[in-house]
């Protein structure tokens, strides 16, 4: 606080001729000046946060210095204004100006001229276009008011490429630089670079292009090429130029490009052209733009509109299928802006949004939303006030131009503006409310007749108004008293209105911290009908329910609970239930009752019951029943579980009795037990469960002398696994009782390795199970083997069908088998899969395919010098194989197929070569694009870079 009031008295006297002096001493980077230091200070107390609500935090420093400047003589005969400096410096300097960074080891804060100087080397980065841009350079002086920065001898760096130049200025969205060299190669860290370019002027627009004028390429470093302009692009792929050309049957030749614009360094846009030869008019266009902050009160600006020609519609007639143009466009727009700007009274100003869509292309004519543009709008601002703190007014705007809609809309068209102050308090006392009007289009509610009488949707004005008020109090010592009342009408044009209440009150009353009671009275309404769908309220009648509730805790661990309610609008019959709770929480027993007695009808609505004794103890006894009236009692399940050695043993058994069968439902058996002596080296374990469900059934209640319906058939599953010594056996079932279900029974044994070992392999048995023969129909052993070690991978599946009740041969179902080899400088791999398909039931006439799909080998060798390789050649050979009942289907050849891969990090491309198929391509990839085929030749013929077949 000393500090802070020093300097505020150092500024606030302007001392004329005091010579600079040090504030504040060394070594208070550490402690001093540090985030908790000089970041406080942050010049956020008018020391530096002046410029257009730029914030600039000093995040570490040495020493903070204030010198005066006096004005000096100009030649007109004026002084010129003094100059108040601030002088912040340190081994490492770094300040945060929003969100871009500073790093030098003296800056210069000119607080007169708004000025930042980097004093020697300094280093700013800032984010352009979602990336960090970079600036290196000596004397780097930034303009907190304008944004605009300039220096001598810069490099500059993003994610794309490095620039440097004698002189750079930078100003918001783009970066100029005189006498320069720019790379996209400077990342790869070669020396030299593979391609440069020097360049008397440089213009970057950070994230979408570079243009350089009376540029030279350098290969490797070696001149090679004059050129006066190029225009490097650095954006996405959807901001790539683009140029498709085709032909086809119906339209004839057809065209299609985009070419991206920039018009200053705000906006941004692309061109688009269609060009079709058989349709009228034959050609179209379109853009697609984005501009930034073009106007003042405007933040962004898009646009998205495409006049293209119709499709060309067939018919039928004598001659044959025709096919003519109907001779006119059609429209896809989609406009949109969102901005702020100033309203005197208002706290921020006004926000506000608009769009406009249409979308007609690819529509059939048919559709009711052809021709249709949707319009949306929204304006807010807020309002400060005395009594509600923030009033906010808004409105809101859903419209569309086309035609009338002859079906009902999916969404609200709406003019209405709404004012929404803020919550009014006083003391205890909170009151919010909201009230909206406007003019409303909308689907029709099904449960208004007059509204359905108007067709598919209505039309009407509305005036909703809502409000929640609340009230508390503390009328005595440990007491709470609470109000509640909210509330919505919505009132109509036409007369008719929906409302929706709610009124509360409750009051709690504490006793010895831990007993309570509540005594609480809720009032609801719901009545009116709305004609529109959006909004509409059920209508139910009126409920008033008064209710209380005690809750006693006489012991720790031991809880009664009592509660009951009345609803006053309701018959004595349709009165909800008492509900009374005990529970019991208290090593080692664990026990609650709930009963829901109805005093009205004098019956019991359900009853809950959950106990269990035998906690942490070597024998744990449970025991869970539930009731209701309607649907009678539930399952009732006694278990018990026994635990020996050091809790790592266990058998537990849970019988599942089902009151309205009489009878016992089910058996579930669990068992678990680990080693406990040489459980690291050799550990050993055990775990199963088996459940046994037994038919039960009740007698049908519509005809006493019909046999009892069944309401579970019997059923057996369960799994074991045992673990020994790195070896994991396995065995799961589930099988219907008596006879089975050869259709869903399963039987599986297995064992197998630990995961994640070196060598891991698993096998296993089994299938579908027929219980009545004792037998697998159809089943078959299945193993997989992985073995991994540095550099290398093997890997082997097989599927071994094998003689069954309805099998008598034995023979691969599939099998596949892959592998790789790191020789560093040279990768190795191949795979083979196999799989066979047999029409029938498993005799040896039947038809049989079997297809074999294999690449025996690829081989990849890095080529050059030096630590990454700079080109890939390798040779693949790729096969497909298909016998139908042995016999070899064509083709039946290999493919060799040859790639060279030239990969320069800034620059990449790939020649493919497969001779047999006729088929030589080549791809290229540069700054700012995806993989781009250059050249495309197969046996239909010849393609080259962006000339692709299609409309």
């Amino acid at each position: 606080m000393k500090l802070r009031r020093n300097i505020r008295r150092r500024f606030a006297a302007r001392l004329e001729d005091r010579k600079r002096r040090k504030l504040f001493g060394k070594g208070l980077s550490g402690r001093g000046l540090g985030i908790s230091g000089l970041g406080v200070l942050a010049l956020v107390s008018g020391l530096l946060g002046v410029a257009e609500a730029r914030t600039v935090k000093i995040i570490s420093a040495d020493r903070l210095e204030l010198r005066k400047v006096a004005g000096t003589l100009q030649p007109d005969g004026t002084t010129a204004q003094d100059q108040e400096i601030v002088v912040i410096s340190g081994e490492k300097v770094e300040l945060h100006l929003d969100d871009d960074v500073i790093l030098a080891t003296r800056v210069e804060y000119n607080r007169t001229r708004r000025t930042l100087t980097l004093v020697g080397l300094g280093e700013y980065d800032s984010v352009q276009n979602g990336s960090v841009q970079v600036l290196k350079g000596s004397g780097l002086v930034v303009d907190l008011g304008q944004g605009a920065l300039t220096g001598a001898d810069v490099i500059i760096s993003d994610s794309d490429l490095e620039i440097r130049g004698e002189a750079v200025s930078r100003l918001p969205g783009q970066v100029s630089a005189s006498n320069s060299y720019f790379t996209p190669c400077a990342k790869c860290g070669r020396t030299p670079n593979d391609y440069a370019f020097r360049a008397k002027d440089v213009t970057l627009y950070p994230g979408d292009r570079l243009v350089a004028y009376s540029a030279t390429l350098l290969l490797a470093g070696a001149p090679v090429l004059f050129l006066p302009v190029v225009v490097l692009p650095l954006q996405d792929q959807s901001r790539q130029p683009s140029l498709n050309i085709g032909q086809d049957a119906i339209d004839g030749f057809t065209v299609q490009a985009a070419l991206p614009f920039v018009i200053g360094s705000n906006t941004l846009g692309t061109t688009l052209l269609r060009f079709y030869q058989n349709r009228t008019p034959a050609v179209g266009f379109g853009v697609d733009l984005h501009s930034y902050t073009p106007l003042y009160g405007v933040d962004k600006i898009d646009l998205y509109a495409l006049a293209s020609p119709r499709p060309s519609v067939s018919f039928t007639d004598s001659a044959g299928t025709r096919y003519v143009s109907p001779g006119d466009n059609e429209y896809n727009l989609n406009f949109s802006v969102r901005g702020k700007f100033g309203l005197y009274g208002s706290k921020d100003g006004v926000s506000y949004t608009f769009s406009a869509v249409r979308t007609d292309i690819g529509r059939y004519d048919t559709d009711p939303l052809r021709g249709v543009t949707d319009l949306s709008g929204t304006a807010s601002a807020d309002f400060e006030s005395v009594e509600f703190g923030t009033v906010g007014v808004g409105l809101n705007l859903q419209d569309r131009i086309g035609p009338e809609p002859t079906v009902a809309l999916a969404n609200v068209l709406r003019r209405e503006v709404v004012i929404d102050p803020g919550a009014y308090r006083l003391g205890n006392l909170s009151a919010d409310f909201r009230v909206s009007l406007g003019q409303y289009t909308a689907a029709s509610n099904p449960l208004s007749r007059s509204a359905q009488l108007q067709g598919p949707n209505f039309s009407t004005a509305r005036l909703e108004e809502s409000h929640v008020i609340t009230f508390s109090a503390k009328p005595w010592a440990d007491a709470v008293f609470t109000v509640n009342n909210t509330f919505t009408g919505r009132y109509y044009l036409t007369g008719a209105r929906v409302v929706n209440l709610l009124a509360s009150a409750s009051l709690s009353q504490t006793f010895s911290v831990t007993n309570t009671v509540r005594l609480n009275y809720v009032y609801t309404r719901q009545e009116g009908t709305s004609p529109f769908a959006f909004d509409a309220v059920y209508t139910r009648p009126p409920s008033g329910i008064l209710s209380g509730d005690v809750s006693v805790t006489p012991n720790p661990g031991l809880t009664f609970t009592v509660s009951q309610a009345y609803d006053y609008a309701q018959p004595p019959l349709s009165q909800p239930p008492a509900h009374f709770g005990v529970s019991v929480q208290k090593d080692p027993v664990s026990f609650n009752l709930g009963l829901d007695p109805n005093f009205f009808t004098g019956q019991l609505e359900s009853a809950t019951l959950d106990a269990l004794v035998g906690q942490d103890r070597p024998l744990l006894l449970g025991l869970r029943g539930n009731y209701t009236r309607t649907g009678g009692p539930g399952t009732f399940s006694l278990s018990a579980d026994a635990v020996g050695g050091p809790r790592s043993n266990t058998f537990g058994v849970t019988l599942n009795y089902d009151p309205r069968s009489l009878s016992l439902s089910s058996l579930n058996l669990r068992a678990s037990a680990l080693t406990t002596q040489d459980s690291v080296v050799n550990p050993v374990s055990f775990s199963a469960t088996e459940t046994i469900n037994f038919q039960t059934s009740i007698p049908s209640t519509s005809d006493p002398t019909a046999p009892p319906l069944v309401t579970q058939t019997s059923s057996l599953s369960g799994q074991a696994t045992l673990n020994a010594g790195g070896l994991i056996f396995t065995a799961t079932h589930a099988l219907s009782l008596p006879n089975g279900n050869p259709g869903s029974d399963t039987v599986y044994f297995g064992v197998g390795s630990q995961a994640g070992a070196n060598l891991n392999w698993n096998l296993r048995y089994g299938g579908t199970y027929d219980l009545s023969r004792l037998g697998f129909p159809k089943p078959t052993v299945t193993g997989t083997l992985t073995a991994t070690r540095a550099g290398q991978r093997l890997s082997a599946q097989a599927s071994l069908n094998v003689p069954g009740l309805d099998q008598v041969i034995t023979e691969f179902g599939n099998a596949s088998v892959a592998g790789s080899y790191d020789l560093g400088r040279a990768f190795l791999s191949g795979g083979a899969y196999y799989s066979r398909s047999r029409v029938g039931t498993g005799t040896a006439a039947q038809s049989v395919t079997d297809t074999l799909q294999f690449q025996p080998l690829t081989l990849t060798v890095g080529l050059g010098d030096g630590p990454k390789p700079g080109a890939y050649l390798s040779a693949i050979l790729r096969q497909t194989l298909t016998w139908q009942d042995g016999v070899l289907q064509p083709p039946g050849r290999v493919l060799p197929i040859l790639l060279l891969t030239v990969d320069r990090c800034c620059w990449a491309f790939q020649i493919e070569i497969n001779p047999l198929d006729g088929r030589y391509r080549l791809g290229i990839s540069l700054p700012g694009q995806d993989a781009l085929p250059a050249l495309d030749v197969t046996s239909s013929g010849l393609s080259v870079p962006l000339l692709n077949p299609g409309r």
